[in-house]
């Protein structure tokens, strides 16, 4: 099988696995599982200034969206569009209040509309770059079905994007990338998928500092494997490790944390492993007995996401555990 046919199928197989995720959500949602809620109704971005001229832009509601921005000498670049064109707009506004230089590039880290919705009230001349698969994944779906697919995060209510025009990334990348914006340079790292097939990271290399966007959420959480293997993850993650050394990590929901939540998640997801490995020897009834199991104290957890990230510790060991052969 080729490599285009293997790209084309992974597609797929993320579009019906989203799909299947939300008739979870909407129809037969387990007691245990709370969706992310991501409603940016009254939603404020606060400025961050990380290192000079690297800033997070960070979300004033538990797990709403964070974003950011990084100002060289000659141009702006801006992490994630948001959820509509009214965050969007605030993104926007974010920068001007910082700097009068133009906003040259526009990345999204992923294909979820909380990241790309609101990429249509960016400038024409803004160059907007994704991932080839995330650029594939929008294209393959309109956009009420992607509006469909997210509005689980909001209670339903798709009025929230009834402004939106699409407006897709037109560079992609494959492995890595490196833009200039005068006096810094940026990376655009893929280490493999892990939430989506095309979780991207962004890198600032003179400030250490990353935008994991869903591949690694806030301080005090875990991963949430919603459309990809846990083996996969867990080697995603390790090639992360292995390539970059990231001091600050700025996440897609969250709060900001240390570089070492890198290992956090890497002994999570081999302790999922092993864990659903141990189950499937003993012929558990998985469904039962994921009800009763929680997180280990030592995967210390923010008290205001931990019935988010029960739910999430849930779902990744029931997926573990019917992903073994």
């Amino acid at each position: 099988m080729n490599n285009k046919i293997i790209f084309n199928l992974k597609i797929f197989i993320f579009t019906i696995a989203i799909l299947i995720c939300n008739n979870l959500y909407a129809n037969s949602r387990p007691d245990w599982f709370i969706p992310p809620p991501l409603d940016p109704t009254g939603l404020e971005l606060e400025t961050v200034e990380i290192d000079e001229g690297v800033f997070a832009l960070l979300s004033n509601k538990p797990f709403t969206d964070n974003s950011g921005f990084v100002v060289g000498e000659d141009f702006v670049l801006v992490i994630d569009a948001h959820f509509n064109g009214e965050m969007g707009n605030q993104i926007i506004s974010a920068v001007k209040k910082v700097t009068d230089l133009p906003i040259k590039y526009l990345v999204n880290l992923n294909a979820f509309g909380d990241h790309v919705f609101g990429n249509y009230v960016f400038p024409k001349s803004t160059t907007i770059i994704a991932h080839e698969k995330t650029i594939d994944f929008l294209k393959r779906n309109s956009l009420q079905t992607r509006k469909e697919l997210i509005s689980v995060t909001v209670g339903g209510s798709i009025e929230l994007f009834e402004e939106i025009v699409d407006r897709f990334p037109t560079v992609s990348f494959q492995k890595k990338m490196t833009l200039d914006l005068g006096n810094k340079t940026i990376e655009l790292h893929y280490f493999g998928p892990g939430m989506s097939p095309s979780d991207t990271i962004l890198y600032v290399p003179v400030s250490e500092v990353a935008w994991t966007g869903n591949l690694v959420f806030g301080r005090g959480s875990i991963p949430w494997a919603r459309s990809e293997t846990l083996s996969d993850y867990l080697e995603t993650m390790k090639n992360f490790d292995l390539k970059i050394n990231p001091k600050t990590i700025i996440p897609g929901h969250g709060k900001i944390s240390k570089g070492d939540i890198i290992d956090k998640y890497i002994s999570y997801l081999d302790y999922v492993l092993k864990l659903s490995n141990s189950l499937k020897k003993e012929e558990v009834r998985i469904e039962e007995h994921v009800k009763k199991i929680n997180i280990p104290s030592k995967y210390s957890i923010e008290e205001e996401n931990k019935g988010l990230m029960e739910g999430f510790h849930k779902w990744n060991v029931l997926n573990a555990y019917k992903q073994i052969e």
